[in-house]
């Protein structure tokens, strides 16, 4: 599951709707009944060994990618290399980017054709996906789940839904997993090819880190991640949010609200960087002219 995509539902006649419900909940309890056999917990540790095995492809691809914050949205459009991941800045708020703005985001990534730069760079991303990859082994011992129902996807693939709740015989081995032990919510798990769907997370009371020296996460707080096929079997995330307050080191606030959705992944050829920095100048070029028009 890489950290950094919706589904709209129509109806042609109210029989149709109805017929469509209908069998769609027939068989999803049929689902429902079928993995009822096995412990929720051995759908997850299922579900987590194939993250494990199966990060990602070993295909390259460019995609969309948009951060909204309480300030404002960027858009990027992403491209991975063997060396790294590199985004350029393609819209602001939903408006293409000044010439000075287009100027300065261009000048951010031509740093990048250092080696050194974008070995940084790529330390900073792998440093990340390890992180997430702690937070996942630890998953199926640091909850107790229960089975709460099950859906079909607009793929048609059947998904089951888990509540889960901290499991007290739970030790953390580290500060990141310590934040299970104060979290509830749901997960949802893909069990046509047993992968983790979404992850709904809320911290039901505040969570201390050093016994409140190092820092302190608020109850109230919340994350979502989901993660989908974005085509040719290939799973990646496709929407996070975030939204968490807390204290670091005593004394400084912490606040983080952000949803970013990524989409329309595209397979690309092995790039070096200074090949990935001009497809992503000459495609974005094309892309930001369609912000800001009047539809």
């Amino acid at each position: 599951m890489r950290r950094r995509h919706r589904h709209p539902v129509s109806t042609t006649a109210l029989l149709l709707a109805i017929v469509t419900c209908l069998a769609g909940a027939l068989g999803a309890a049929d689902g429902l009944r079928s993995e009822a056999a096995m412990p929720p917990v051995e759908l997850v540790r299922q579900a987590i060994a194939n993250e494990m095995e199966n990060p990602k492809s070993a295909r390259f691809y460019m995609w969309m990618d948009c951060v909204v914050k309480p300030k404002g949205s960027e858009t990027k459009q992403m491209v991975e290399t063997p060396d790294g991941i590199i985004g350029r800045l393609v819209a602001i708020n939903d408006k293409p980017l000044t010439a000075e703005q287009r100027q300065a985001d261009d000048n951010r990534i031509n740093r990048l054709l250092d080696p050194a730069k974008m070995r940084e760079k790529a330390s900073r991303q792998k440093a990340d996906e390890q992180h997430s990859q702690r937070l996942l082994r630890a998953l199926p011992t640091a909850f107790n789940y229960a089975y709460a129902g099950a859906e079909t996807t607009p793929q048609g693939h059947p998904v089951v839904k888990l509540d889960f709740s901290p499991n007290p015989n739970f030790v953390p081995s580290d500060r990141e997993t310590q934040v299970f032990q104060g979290m509830h919510g749901q997960v949802w798990i893909d069990t046509r090819i047993m992968r983790l769907a979404k992850i709904d997370g809320t911290l039901f009371r505040d969570v201390d880190f050093g016994w409140g020296v190092l820092g302190r996460l608020y109850k109230g707080g919340r994350f979502i991640v989901e993660q989908a096929d974005v085509g040719n079997g290939h799973w990646d995330t496709t929407r996070m949010e975030l939204k968490l307050d807390g204290k670091i080191l005593m004394m400084k606030r912490l606040h983080i609200e952000e949803t970013e959705t990524e989409w329309d992944f595209r397979p690309v050829p092995k790039l070096n960087v200074r090949q990935a920095l001009e497809m992503l100048r000459q495609s974005g070029d094309q892309l930001a002219s369609s912000f800001g028009r009047d539809d």
